[in-house]
């Protein structure tokens, strides 16, 4: 049996019928390359984090413990 689990409607004119294009030139591809690496680079030091069970919470976060010895995350005042 197939369902739909979810839909939405789109209004007429929320997107555009003609969409506009655009030309990319060498400098804002290198840019865009260059935010796209540090990205990833991020992504992965995060990945590599979790996998050694370190946390990389921001500041105004500290970490509880609850009664089954999970950390929560909770902000701080």
């Amino acid at each position: 049996m197939s369902m739909i689990t979810a839909s939405i409607w789109v209004p007429r004119g929320a997107a555009a019928a003609f969409p506009t294009k655009y030309d990319v030139d060498e400098n804002e591809l290198a840019r865009i390359s260059k935010l796209a690496k540090l990205q990833l680079q991020d992504a992965e030091e995060d990945l590599e984090g979790a996998r050694n069970g370190h946390s990389n919470h921001s500041e105004g976060e500290s970490s509880a413990d609850d009664e089954n010895g999970d950390t929560k995350m909770t902000p701080s005042n």
